[in-house]
């Protein structure tokens, strides 16, 4: 069984592989196909001439005359004595094939002859690290300073207008001392202003796209993060400071539509947040896929080296940039391959560590498994089309490649969450029929318990019974008492009434507490109302006056009918047993957004300061004269709290005294 888990895994694995193989070969071919500057590229006749169309737009790739270590300007070509190479634009990434020590630094002048007819936009974009434009010996705008004296590198990616009747030649001045590329290393696009503007307009919502999502997945996953208890190092971290690193990343096009003069800064950041994102990729996979293992595995030995790599990277592109370039220039030649190689072996390890994954039949890999591919496709794909391959509006392969991880990791993220809240959901299905069970297991234990106390409470009241009539009668009769056992009968009959009284208690409070009451939705206005009226002859036969006070906004409200009308009707025997004939009651209801507010208000004598706290507690009267057990109002407020509201009482020795019921209303009340 195991076997075939195993080989359905390992089919599946080479399956997923298989088709993201094709899928990336398939889109990187369309991209090379149709946004492509190598392909879409100026026509270029004898004698250096680029031929622009009037409508649409090209990029200046063939036929570039390159002047290495010269600041040449539109004068100084009236002689044909000058030496020059014939090139193109990202043929030569820096100087240093014409330097002896390797130095990539210095001034380089780039020419090319134009024809065509008409206004034209020359999009110069990230122009290596300064940059100063002539057509047709007139100068149309710098970027930066490229003389030597007075360098001022300045990373912008710049348009310049001009117009064209038949020839005209186009000069480009570059000098960089900061970054190890330089000169015309992306192709220059030319073309009318209409077609160039939505050129740039759509590379930007492309990148704004890719930038904004990373951005907001990042935020998103950081603030869960900090708000979760345990803030170590989990997938969530992970996952957020991986999306924060290609937001990083991505968000050049942007900073180069304004100029950013921290050249050297700049480019390290970026290479910072690539190496970073490799590293956070890392980390997800091996605290995903690995498990932990104890120290001198092989498993442990593997993920320390494959970390302390992905820590030492991010230290070498800060370190090399800032400073190791600028004292030794000729590092970098290095430098560039260095990062390119070390991209690579990364990828191979995100793809072997997914494979192993997949083989293994670990849930969730076969998405990460295909980004992992993608990615390393990308990479290679970056390296090898170095030349051949340089897009108008889309981004580069290495771009898609470190998105398509952000992307995995983020379906992994929502299908985590998803599964968890599914396994949540279940849990609390679970419980709540647990918590059902349970509690109908201790309603039948109430209502056996209220149904024996009610039994044993009516077997004992027939003894007590007959128990008090044989003394009564005895005693009545003088059947031979002498006084002093006259005394006891009476006192045997007392206590007989005690008893009677207490059973009696017993009987109501197991009445009460048998089993939980049944609600239902109720309209409070009718229900007080009917009371009211059910209610009024009796009060009134006791002297006092009765009147209501109802509110017509309807008030909807869960309760039992029986329950609620007994603890109503102790409030208002109790208020009609303290209140004189020539007092009044007073039933009243208003509401509030959430509650509905029952009052029963009398003018009697009150109810003393030090007795209101106690008024609501078992047992506890302040009539024993009456013949009260202190029940009436303990059972009011059970059965309020049963409803979900609360009771209170305010009152004042001979003013009356009144009980508020509070009850919630229903959302639709």
């Amino acid at each position: 069984m195991k076997q075939t888990l195993f080989t359905k895994s390992a089919l599946q694995t080479i399956l997923v592989i298989a088709g993201t193989t094709i899928l990336c070969l398939l889109g990187l071919s369309a991209m090379t196909q149709y946004d492509n500057k190598y392909i879409a590229k100026a026509v270029s006749a004898q004698g250096h001439l680029c031929t622009i169309p009037e409508k649409g737009y090209c990029s200046l790739v063939d036929g570039w005359a390159f002047y290495p270590d010269d600041l040449l300007l539109p004068g100084d070509f009236s002689s044909e004595t000058l030496s020059y190479y014939n090139t193109w634009a990202g043929e030569y990434p820096n100087l240093s094939l014409f330097h002896e020590d390797g130095n990539p630094y210095g001034v380089s002048t780039w020419r090319l002859h134009l024809q065509g007819s008409g206004s034209f936009l020359l999009y110069l974009q990230e122009p290596l690290c300064a940059a100063k434009v002539y057509v047709d010996g007139l100068c149309l705008g710098e970027t930066g300073n490229v003389s030597p004296d007075s360098y001022t590198p300045l990373i912008k990616d710049n348009t310049y207008a001009f117009s064209l009747e038949g020839e005209a030649e186009l000069i480009i001045q570059t000098a960089n001392y900061s970054h190890y590329y330089g000169g015309i290393w992306y192709a220059p696009v030319i073309g009318d202003a209409d077609s160039v503007s939505r050129l740039i307009a759509s590379r930007m919502f492309l990148y704004g796209l890719l930038f904004f999502s990373s951005l907001t997945l990042s935020l998103f996953c950081i603030v869960l993060w900090m708000r979760k208890e345990d803030k170590g190092r989990t997938a969530t971290f992970y996952f957020g400071m991986l999306s924060l690193s290609f937001a990083l990343r991505i968000c050049y096009p942007f900073l180069r539509l304004f100029g950013v003069p921290f050249v050297r800064t700049l480019y390290a950041v970026e290479d910072v947040a690539a190496v970073s994102g490799i590293y956070f990729s890392m980390q997800i996979i091996l605290l995903l896929f690995l498990p932990e293992s104890s120290a001198g595995t092989i498993s442990y030995r593997l993920k320390k080296a494959l970390r302390t790599l992905s820590l030492g990277a991010c230290a070498v592109v800060v370190a090399v940039p800032l400073f190791v370039c600028p004292l030794a220039p000729g590092l970098v030649l290095w430098y560039g391959p260095l990062v390119s190689w070390y991209k690579a072996v990364m990828a191979f390890f995100l793809i072997s560590l997914t494979v192993y994954g997949g083989f293994m039949g670990l849930l969730h890999i076969k998405v990460i498994l295909a980004a992992a591919v993608a990615n390393g496709i990308c990479l290679i794909y970056s390296v090898l089309s170095i030349g051949y391959y340089e897009p108008f509006i889309g981004a580069y392969p290495e771009e898609y490649g470190s998105f398509c991880m952000v992307i995995a990791f983020a379906f992994l993220m929502v299908q985590r969450n998803w599964e968890m809240a599914e396994e949540n959901r279940k849990l609390n299905l679970h419980l709540q029929e647990e918590v059902e069970e349970k509690t109908g297991h201790l309603r039948r234990l109430l209502t056996e318990r209220g149904q024996l106390i009610a039994e044993l409470g009516h077997d004992m009241k027939s003894p007590l019974t007959s128990l008090s009539n044989m003394a009564q009668i005895i005693r009545l009769n003088d059947i031979m008492l002498d006084e002093e056992t006259h005394k006891r009968m009476i006192h045997i009959e007392e206590q007989c009434n005690i008893l009677s009284d207490r059973l009696k208690s017993i009987q109501e409070i197991a009445a009460h507490t048998s089993a939980p009451v049944r609600m239902e939705p109720l309209l409070l206005n009718s229900f007080l109302s009917d009371f009211y009226h059910n209610c009024r002859p009796i009060i009134e036969l006791y002297g006092p006056n009765f009147f209501e006070d109802i509110t017509p906004r309807p008030c909807h409200i869960m309760a039992n009918r029986e329950q609620l009308f007994r603890a109503l009707e102790n409030l208002l025997y109790n208020a009609a047993d303290f209140t004189p004939p020539d007092g009044k009651i007073t039933l009243s209801l208003t509401t509030d957004e959430t509650s509905a507010y029952i009052a029963v208000s009398d003018t009697g004598c009150g109810i003393p300061e030090k007795d209101l706290p106690n008024i609501f507690r078992r047992s506890y009267t302040t009539r024993s004269d009456k013949g009260g057990q202190g029940l009436g109002l303990a059972i009011t407020r059970a059965i309020v709290l049963e409803h979900a509201g609360q009771i209170e009482a305010v009152s004042k020795e001979g003013a009356g005294t009144t009980f508020t019921i509070c009850i919630p209303l229903l959302a639709y009340g």
